[in-house]
């Protein structure tokens, strides 16, 4: 099967390349080099704004659209990110005549969710349950493993903070990166899962504060971390946005304002991955 997936080279990507290493793969990257050890059936066209372009120049079976981001730069806002690239995906899927579009978007996808970073991932996924494709829609909650950008993070503050201050009334349900490669690779061989929206996420419920306490154990630090109501972090937000990294936006603030949990409402992990 020939399948295109656009931000193979994330965090969830490396994994996905591992589960779908059998078939032929087109992996845009602004640099293939760092793609090509992981896929020996593919092929690496340079990545460009015109997305459209390179799919139908592809022409393949199935697109998986992973490309997000969690914070906006200058010259990328969530709005470009998640809702203009996957329209032009869209765009060019429908041109080539694919067979399924795998969206990833996140729990907490609403059009009246609190951050911007949401209100965008469900623009996302309108545009694809719109589009007249066979799709499939992700919502993964936390997601843990290696290669996270969050502990590599912890682990940077951790070597100069001997205390750590976190919400204690922010939840997660974290969910392995390999569970959601397994998933996304499923919706990518089985015909039948189309048309559908899943919740992926573990099966504990944790807060920040035991979600860093963890991550820093697992990372061989012994620090001592103070869980904190989410309010007390609003007025700092200021102070934080004076770091070259924050510790905490304004729009990670507004994330955590409804706990990053399964609704109940649509399948999981367990559903997909059941034997």
């Amino acid at each position: 099967m020939k399948i295109f997936i656009a931000g193979a080279g994330g965090f969830v990507g490396g994994a996905l390349l591992e589960r779908l290493s059998g078939h032929e793969l087109i992996l845009p990257s602004r640099e293939p080099g760092k793609l090509r050890g992981k896929a020996p059936n593919g092929t690496f066209p340079v990545f460009t704004e015109d997305l459209e372009k390179l799919v139908t120049g592809a022409a393949p079976e199935v697109v998986i659209n992973l490309l997000g981001i969690l914070n906006e730069t200058p010259s990328a806002s969530f709005d470009l990110v998640h809702r203009e690239y996957t329209r032009r995906l869209l765009a060019g899927a429908r041109a080539a005549g694919v067979k399924k579009f795998i969206q990833m978007s996140a729990l907490g996808a609403a059009p009246d969710a609190p951050s911007e970073y949401h209100r965008s991932k469900f623009a996302g996924e309108t545009a694809v349950r719109e589009s007249g494709l066979p799709y499939a829609i992700f919502r993964p909650s936390f997601i843990t493993g290696p290669g996270q950008k969050f502990a590599k993070d912890l682990e940077k503050l951790a070597r100069f903070l001997p205390v750590f201050a976190v919400p204690s009334d922010a939840f997660v349900a974290p969910v392995g990166t390999e569970a959601v490669a397994a998933c996304f690779a499923r919706a990518a061989e089985d015909g039948s899962i189309k048309n559908e929206i899943f919740e992926l996420a573990g099966e504990r419920t944790v807060n920040f504060r035991e979600l860093v306490s963890e991550s820093l154990k697992a990372s061989g630090f012994s620090r001592l971390v103070i869980g904190l109501p989410r309010k007390f972090f609003f007025p700092l937000l200021p102070l934080f946005g004076l770091f070259p990294e924050p510790p905490m936006t304004r729009e990670q603030y507004l994330m955590m304002a409804s706990p990053n949990v399964p609704s109940g409402k649509f399948r999981g992990v367990k559903d997909l991955l059941a034997a």
